[in-house]
């Protein structure tokens, strides 16, 4: 009776412990979404940091640098990003054109194959903007309190990294206090196990972003969509928001196709696009970045859900990442090792072939 009642005992407070952690990171979203960031990113540049701190530069100084170049980086590709949009933007009064002979084509053929007038169709589509400005004080909300967030974001992130990669030796020994039972050689080897996870996965999911890039940007020359080389490495830099990341870049070329040139080229831009994703999820992903994180797909599934019911957009970028840090911990942790088995790579089946004989 008493090993019963120390069961419901742990089970009891396992599942306390965990509705707790998950009110705590949904009520608390905005600071550890922050951190987060904040800590992948230090994670990512520890390696150049220790690198120029060997070569003699003070600490300070190294992480400055290292955030400096990441953030000079980050701005160059925004910058002609923003340029690509810019000439993007000069010829959208031809655009626009073009999309109102399509809508006008389309609303002939609604029109013929669905009796129903064009005064009825404009008269849905402006009940439809009308119930659209209702809502425009809540739209122009969110979206400042978007804007509001990313500039939030890009002044605290670098400001958390540098703490986090400053302060690193003191943290180092908070950890080693509050697990004095872990030999500080395994503690080591844990948080250097974790860094060079995140670094490996970040990495990787990097050159696969390339690659996309690359795959997309001579589809889509190939079809004939215009400025191929941009809604190309679109679709590769949203690879970070892991399925669907693809599909928003893409959602532009095929609306694009659809526009300046026929359905048939629309649908050609779609099945280039399911075809890069596929090969992508299949071949690229598991080849490159399967190595560096050994996670079984239905728990990178439930990650990926879990990240966007509590967090969003961020939680489907951080999710991946953070479940491969608690993958290692849990591995590193002898009570714990059963749940870091659960997350990982399912072993091979093997097949035994068994001979039956029969005794004459």
């Amino acid at each position: 009776m008493s090993n019963n009642t120390a069961y419901s005992s742990r089970l009891s407070n396992a599942l306390l412990s965990m509705a707790l952690i998950i009110a705590a990171a949904y009520l608390l979203q905005d600071l550890l979404i922050l951190l987060s960031f904040a800590l992948v990113l230090s994670l990512l540049l520890l390696p150049a940091s220790k690198w120029m701190e060997a070569k003699g530069f003070p600490r300070a100084l190294s992480i400055f640098i290292a955030i400096l170049l990441t953030f000079a980086l980050i701005s160059s590709l925004l910058f002609v990003a923003g340029m690509q949009i810019m000439e993007f933007s000069s010829e959208f009064p031809l655009f626009a054109k073009k999309a109102e002979k399509w809508i006008s084509s389309l609303q002939s053929f609604i029109s013929a194959n669905f009796n129903i007038s064009r005064r009825k169709q404009m008269l849905e589509l402006s009940n439809e903007l009308m119930a659209l400005l209702k809502n425009s004080g809540v739209i122009i909300s969110t979206t400042f309190s978007t804007a509001l967030h990313t500039v939030t974001a890009l002044i605290l992130v670098p400001v958390f990294t540098f703490f986090f990669l400053f302060y690193r030796d003191f943290f180092e020994s908070f950890l080693q206090k509050v697990f004095p039972k872990t030999e500080a050689q395994v503690l080591t080897k844990v948080m250097e196990k974790t860094g060079s996870v995140v670094q490996g996965y970040l990495v990787g999911l990097l050159v696969v972003m390339l690659i996309v890039g690359v795959l997309n940007s001579v589809g889509f020359w190939w079809i004939g969509v215009e400025y191929p080389v941009f809604f190309g490495f679109l679709t590769g830099v949203l690879l970070l928001i892991p399925y669907i990341g693809i599909w928003m870049g893409a959602l532009l070329p095929i609306l694009l196709s659809l526009v300046t040139l026929s359905p048939s080229h629309a649908l050609a831009v779609v099945a280039w696009v399911a075809a890069a994703q596929f090969i992508e999820a299949n071949f690229i992903t598991p080849l490159v970045v399967g190595s560096k994180v050994s996670m079984n797909p239905m728990v990178a599934m439930l990650a990926l859900l879990c990240g966007e019911l509590l967090w969003g957009i961020p939680g489907l970028i951080l999710a991946l990442p953070l479940t491969a840090v608690m993958k290692v911990i849990f591995d590193s942790i002898p009570n714990l090792a059963p749940y870091g088995f659960l997350l990982g790579e399912a072993p091979a089946r093997t097949t035994k072939s068994t001979k039956e004989t029969k005794a004459p």
